[in-house]
């Protein structure tokens, strides 16, 4: 059974400066639309950790509130803390994968906002098509991918698997999302990656049937992973969560619980700034260590 949650609205990653992050994703494209800054500490519990704060901005794309929404986060309490994801196959989230128009001019604004140029822009082999496509780090070393499109558009969150065959099990059963494909065996350049050889991975893509957005499910056979799955600290620099919002946080909960997966806390409120509803929230780790969450709008605001 899977839950309720009508589709993923968020994927948030954690930054060591608010201000210069925003300038990176400004210079792919994306636009702040709400700034989220509640204003006194709350309980962190739901986050497993003890008190929280924080300031961010909600970035969007050209395809606004059909799309998927970026929440770029600063931790002010605790501090942010750790390193990003790097470019292999450690299991967990790796990386956002933008559509731009003019792949071009984005690395090139990009990398004057202070990212960095691992690879391309460059031709591959994508299946169907061929696709132009650069690997490039924010600021704070934090990898995106980029590829030619029509539009602006945050077309993809890579998740890194320890075992994909159990991981699209559970975005499947429990998470409802659909494959677009089997899972196939790809052969990937080693340069988009800072290698001097080629990756072979296996692969499936799914589809978020509320949106244009797409979650790519990866597990590294060569190279192997090196580090074993883990559950990043919800501080740590890199993507941590992944939101799908419902409209019944309690009864998708039961089924989260039900398929053998275990809540950081029950869901419980959350502010993100006086103005603003409070919210039902509910974090766990997936089975890669990613987290993922639940959304519930209440009718309530202000702080907690």
């Amino acid at each position: 059974m899977a839950i309720q949650g009508s589709r993923i609205y968020h994927c948030n990653s954690n930054c060591s400066d608010l201000e210069v992050s925003v300038v990176f994703y400004e210079a792919l494209g994306l636009r702040r639309v709400l700034r989220t800054v509640p204003s006194k500490n709350q309980s962190g519990a739901a986050f497993g950790l003890n008190e929280v704060a924080w300031d961010a901005w909600i970035m969007h794309s050209d395809d606004g509130l059909d799309g998927l929404s970026l929440d770029l986060l600063e931790w002010k309490t605790p501090l942010p803390t750790g390193t990003a994801p790097g470019l292999d196959g450690e299991p967990g989230y790796n990386r956002l994968i933008l559509s731009t128009p003019d792949i071009n001019a984005t690395v090139e604004r990009a990398v004057a906002a202070g990212g960095t140029l691992v690879a391309g822009p460059r031709e591959i082999d994508g299946g169907d098509a061929r696709l132009i496509v650069a690997m490039m780090l924010d600021s704070d070393g934090i990898p995106v991918g980029l590829f030619q499109g029509e539009k602006t558009s945050i077309a993809q969150v890579v998740v890194n698997c320890a075992d994909i065959d159990e991981s699209l099990k559970y975005y499947q059963e429990v998470m409802g999302l659909s494959p677009l494909q089997d899972v196939t065996e790809m052969v990937w350049p080693g340069d988009l990656y800072g290698r001097d050889t080629d990756v072979t991975v296996r692969t499936v893509l799914l589809a978020d049937k509320g949106s244009v957005f797409t979650v790519a499910l990866v597990q590294w056979l060569d190279p192997a992973p090196k580090s074993a799955v883990r559950v990043r600290g919800a501080n740590e620099l890199g993507i941590f969560r992944m939101a799908w919002s419902t409209t019944d946080c309690a009864a998708d909960e039961a089924v989260i619980r039900a398929a053998g997966s275990i809540p950081f806390l029950p869901t419980e409120e959350l502010s993100v700034g006086d103005e603003f509803p409070l919210l039902l929230v509910l974090f766990w780790p997936g089975p890669n260590g990613e987290c993922l969450e639940l959304i519930e709008t209440t009718d309530r605001s202000g702080a907690l």
